[in-house]
């Protein structure tokens, strides 16, 4: 039986999972600063979208090692193609020492935010047409805490950071992306993930083996959840929102476990264990759940004694509660290991292998109406694990 390698899913232990690819390996890489080279290789097949492409996006990446941004873009400028944006500079973060990125939060398609372990928070406007970055109105924040793990409110009130004295909240200012700081409220444990329900009543945060529930309101007060902190057995990993904010997806860390699990979501926020927990054919490192709340994606991993093996991805059609595989998954040939969906739901940008490479690529993976996922889009190189996605503003 193959061991199981599993990804943890901490925002910190993601971004130590570094692939720094430059131009030589194959033709190109992702690039931070200025990109010079152009993309290569493929997917399932080769080839641009064929003029097909109506959909625009942009790919963010932190590399925390040069204290620098990179950018990828879906069909820029009606390019129909997926490659590195080659007019994209880095923003400059004159704070020395920031340390791991925890993670990188997009709201409303309008502004990006980071924070760090130094206890800075960036916050950044998007340019719809290039992607840049600006600096909202007195960013960089200063945090009570380390910025270990970040969440937005899906109402685009409300912005949660997590780190060493717990759950920061700020109100967004939806005119000019700038923060205003609510209040810190202490969790038991570091927080490692936050996520939201898909209707922005409840904030959930795995610390250690147990899940802190909270509510909160628009202006970002948090109130207590009744039997928070939740322990369930085996402790999770990632926890996944959906967009009827009746469950949460959750997988486990640690030894072999080839299963989704499922919790049902109580008026006041409560969590109980929903139905028996679903079996994956390899070992679930990452979930996406579909921005329409139909489809759930698992990206699996086994262990071949020497390296983590990237699997085929798996799919579901989700109603109410129930995951049913799809006639079309597993997805043969999309190896991947993380993977995060566009707001408009059309397309999955992984990070997956690159055929006959030992490198990893980020790819756009397009899903159909029923589910399906394919790819013909040449991969763009992959800078690291930690990186958010954002249709055109």
């Amino acid at each position: 039986m193959a061991m199981k390698f599993r990804l943890l899913l901490s925002s910190v232990l993601l971004l130590s999972t570094m692939w720094t690819i430059g131009c030589g390996h194959y033709t190109c890489g992702t690039t931070f600063g200025n990109a010079t080279c152009t993309p290569s290789g493929s997917g399932i097949s080769t080839g641009g979208g064929g003029n097909t492409i109506g959909q625009t996006a942009f790919v963010y990446f932190m590399d925390d090692n040069s204290e620098e941004m990179a950018l990828e873009g879906l069909n820029v400028a009606n390019s129909q193609t997926f490659a590195p944006v080659p007019t994209f500079v880095s923003p400059v973060f004159p704070a020395t020492g920031l340390g791991n990125n925890g993670g990188i939060a997009i709201v409303d398609k309008n502004f990006l935010y980071i924070p760090f372990q130094n206890s800075l928070l960036y916050g950044f406007s998007i340019d719809a047409t290039t992607g840049a970055l600006t600096a909202v109105p007195n960013s960089a924040y200063l945090l009570t805490g380390t910025g270990q793990t970040i969440a937005a409110d899906p109402n685009g009130a409300v912005l949660f950071v997590g780190g060493s004295t717990g759950i920061s909240t700020f109100t967004i200012n939806a005119n000019d992306g700038s923060l205003t700081a609510v209040a810190t409220t202490p969790t038991v444990g570091l927080p490692t993930q936050i996520t939201t329900d898909g209707m922005g009543k409840y904030v959930y945060a795995l610390t250690g083996g147990t899940i802190t529930a909270f509510t909160y309101t628009s202006s970002g007060v948090l109130g207590p959840v009744t039997g928070s902190p939740f322990l369930f057995t085996p402790g999770m990993a990632q926890l996944a929102g959906e967009a009827t904010g009746k469950f949460l997806l959750g997988i486990t860390p640690g030894a072999i476990d080839n299963h989704i699990y499922e919790f049902s979501i109580a008026d006041g926020g409560g969590l109980t264990t929903f139905g028996s927990p679903v079996p994956t054919l390899a070992s679930p490192v990452y979930l996406a759940v579909s921005p329409n709340g139909k489809f759930v994606y698992s990206f699996e991993q086994t262990f071949d004694g020497v390296t983590n093996v990237n699997e085929p991805m798996e799919g579901f059609a989700f109603s109410t509660g129930v995951l049913t595989a799809l006639s079309t998954s597993p997805f043969t040939g999309l190896d991947a290991n993380v993977g995060k969906f566009d707001q408009s739901g059309q397309y999955i940008f992984a990070i997956a292998s690159v055929p006959n490479s030992s490198l990893a690529g980020e790819y756009a993976y397009a899903v159909d109406a029923s589910g399906a996922v394919s790819s013909n889009l040449a991969h763009a190189g992959a800078v690291n694990a930690g990186y958010a996605v954002t249709d055109e503003p």
